[in-house]
């Protein structure tokens, strides 16, 4: 090495003393191994992102750019690294990301207490009336009823809500995705003919298996097909489209559910997947969130639009696949 300045001493860890004259098997073994693959293809390694202990030994985040230095008549004569400390850039996204955390927190926080406090003002009520009319039969039977509606309604927000957290602790294994979709198909169907409910299904496979579980996968299709059924009137058409991209070189597999409803508000696009937002008068908000958390445990995208020049929307899973078929599966 013949140029080592300061910058580089802080960020590397080491002296120039120490390197200037020697080899580059000084250096740390990562920016060495850049330094040699430049040397030996004579191209640039632009923007690597790695990470180097100081002099104290903390590892600083760096971006590393490797461009080949070449002589007057192009013959390749060295290399030049050039770096970029990223603490600061680190440093401010993960502020980013904890303040986006707090503010889920906030709105996850806001959104149980109003959902249990109205329940709760149910049974409060009952508790107050009871000893005035505990000998009114009708009032007993009445009361008893709604009580138990809405504790139940408390149970089944809790259990929504505890899937959030239990996605990530499941069991994966390679599943076909027409197997929970068919099982979801089954379960709504008394729902698409009791409302006439076209049900259009654009499905030609084979296709790759994903990596995934089959019950959550189950949840995640019954969550936007239900949404899709709650958005539309009598004689709407549910259609379900599945793609394998890989088969022509890609690398997802696509499943979407595509509905003729109402759409969704524009003022509602970027947050309809946080917890507690709805746009149904009596629902929890919870749905889409937990589709949300499912497709994120399973390294999937999830995305809903609107159509254009139509009513209703779309949302669409996209789930990565190996773009080599794997053994075993049929072509």
């Amino acid at each position: 090495m013949s140029v080592f300045n300061k910058a580089a001493e802080q960020l590397s860890g080491r002296s120039a003393e120490t390197l200037r004259g020697r080899g580059i098997d000084q250096l740390p073994p990562l920016l060495g191994r850049l330094i040699e693959e430049t040397l030996a293809d004579g191209q640039s390694h632009s923007q690597v992102e790695i990470a180097l202990p100081d002099p104290a030994g903390q590892m600083v985040p760096l971006m590393c750019t490797i461009s080949p230095l070449r002589g007057p008549q192009g013959a390749l004569t060295g290399a030049v690294a050039v770096f970029t400390d990223l603490t600061r850039l680190k440093e401010l996204e993960w502020e980013r990301r904890r303040a986006e955390r707090l503010a889920s927190l906030e709105a996850i926080a806001s959104g149980m207490v109003h959902e249990i406090r109205n329940p709760l003002v149910s049974i409060k009520a009952f508790t107050q009336l009871l000893p005035t009319r505990f000998d009114d039969p009708e009032f007993r039977q009445n009361r008893a009823r709604v009580v138990g509606r809405e504790i139940n309604r408390m149970d089944d927000l809790l259990d929504r809500f505890r899937m959030l957290s239990t996605a990530s602790r499941q069991p994966m294994e390679a599943v076909d995705v027409l197997v929970p979709l068919d099982d979801t198909l089954s379960l709504i169907q008394p729902q698409l003919e009791g409302r006439g409910i076209t049900l259009r299904r654009v499905t030609p496979g084979p296709y790759r298996p994903v990596l995934g579980n089959p019950s959550e996968l189950g949840q995640l299709f019954l969550n936007l097909c239900l949404n899709a059924l709650e958005a539309m009137d009598c004689g709407g058409e549910l259609t379900i489209r599945v793609a394998d991209l890989s088969q022509g070189g890609g690398s997802t597999l696509i499943v979407e559910v595509s509905d003729t409803g109402c759409g969704i508000p524009d003022d509602m696009t970027e947050q309809i997947f946080n917890p507690f937002v709805t746009t149904k008068p009596h629902g929890t908000g919870l749905g889409l969130a937990i589709c949300r958390a499912i497709a994120d445990v399973h390294k999937a995208i999830l995305r809903a639009r609107n159509h254009t020049g139509r009513s209703g929307s779309a949302f669409t899973v996209e789930f990565p696949v190996p773009s080599a078929k794997p053994t075993g599966v049929p072509a």
